[in-house]
């Protein structure tokens, strides 16, 4: 479905063509070290300044930055140049989160490194049964 190098788990940012794994968790992300601190996604998203910006095929949800002051440094140092935060919509209960900085280019390569999962799940949608996908 993804990628061999997209695996589905986790918070990952952009470098050399790949994803790479940052961490396991936001809630890591913004502490630096393991937590359980219970936080929703939603809380998340508020707390970072981020608001959801668009949905492809319930594969992934892009959230852009609001551009407004994080209220800690905890989180200004965690998503600091990150413009876009994608909620990878991955077939498991795990989290899978892509940081992207504000840089178009790299945005793209981001949004079709994703672009086999939201085909796939356009597939699903569309019944997928036999002749599907066909010109």
């Amino acid at each position: 479905m993804l990628r061999d190098d997209v695996p589905g788990w986790g918070v990952y940012r952009h470098s050399d063509g790949k994803l790479v794994k940052r961490c396991n968790t936001l809630a890591e992300l913004v502490h630096e070290e393991p937590t359980n601190e219970p936080m929703s996604f939603s809380a998340f998203l508020d707390k970072a300044g981020y608001r959801p910006y668009e949905t492809v095929a319930d594969a992934y949800t892009v959230h852009v930055s609001t551009g407004e002051a994080l209220p800690n440094d905890a989180y200004r140092t965690a998503l600091e140049g990150v413009r876009y935060l994608i909620e990878v919509k991955a077939d498991t209960q795990s989290g899978f989160y892509v940081l992207v900085d504000d840089n178009l280019t790299e945005y793209l390569i981001v949004l079709d490194l994703l672009q086999p999962l939201a085909t796939h799940k356009r597939w699903v949608a569309d019944g997928g049964g036999a002749g599907a996908g066909q010109a």
